[in-house]
């Protein structure tokens, strides 16, 4: 229920949410202007320059290095998240965040540490097994020996991830690898269980200058979801950090 309640709070803080809560608002008061703001809420982050303002500041926090550059540690932590978005008689459909997996793995075969840990995923995915034990066989096949992988239970959250691993055997120093836009809030919550984390951002969504200024004030469905990434771990930033300050007065 705390987790739903969460989600739903999270969601009417999208632009999308607002969108509907300042509409609905607007019709119930008989009024224009919440309908207006209703329009500026969902239309401005939907342009280009707006998700790239939001998402740089994520991303640059730790910058790209690469495999060579990386440290050695004890293991290799991948994070789920849209790495899969399903199986087809075609085989394994990769979703958007795949590059946390391929650079996970590309560190692993690297001998840059002994393990290679992948989180399970959502207890009730759409697929027919847990995320991490297809990542498992796809890693075997590749080349990394399967007795040095280790599959998480299932989680549902960054916290749910950083708790099952800081509960693991042997494993103290990791090289962390997710998306960049998340690594901040995903830094902050393994260290916060004691974890020494070397951050390994992957995944970068700002790699460069728009198309030009005209064309990243057009509204559209593909920055919209980028500036919800974005919104999204700056929530959960203020959350964790204030759940993490009142944790350390008591």
């Amino acid at each position: 229920m705390l987790f739903f309640l969460r989600k739903l709070v999270e969601a009417l803080m999208m632009p999308i949410g607002f969108s509907v809560f300042l509409l609905i608002l607007g019709l119930v008061l008989r009024r224009r202007a919440p309908m207006v703001a209703a329009i500026l809420v969902l239309c401005i982050p939907s342009t280009q320059l707006v998700s790239h303002l939001l998402l740089k500041p994520l991303e640059s926090y730790y910058p790209a290095q690469t495999v060579a550059d990386a440290p050695h540690v004890d293991a290799v932590v991948v994070l789920s998240g849209s790495i899969l978005r399903g199986i087809s008689p075609a085989g394994v459909q990769w979703g958007e965040c795949a590059n946390r997996y391929f650079a996970g793995l590309d560190l692993a075969l690297a001998q840059k540490a002994t393990l290679l840990v992948l989180s399970a995923g959502e207890p009730h995915s759409s697929l027919n097994v847990n995320q991490g034990s297809i990542l498992r066989q796809i890693a075997i096949s590749r080349g990394f020996p399967g007795e040095r992988i280790i599959v998480t239970r299932p989680v549902l959250t960054t916290e749910d991830e950083a708790s099952a691993i800081s509960h693991l055997a042997g494993i103290h120093s990791i090289l962390l690898v997710t998306s960049a836009f998340h690594m901040p809030r995903a830094v902050m919550l393994f260290r916060s269980h004691g974890m020494d984390v070397s951050p390994f951002p992957t995944d970068q969504r700002v790699t460069g200058r728009m198309v030009s200024e005209s064309v990243g004030l057009i509204p559209d469905s593909s920055p919209l979801h980028s500036s919800e990434l974005a919104i999204r771990e700056y929530y959960g930033l203020v959350v964790y950090k204030t759940l993490l300050f009142f944790h350390a007065q008591y």
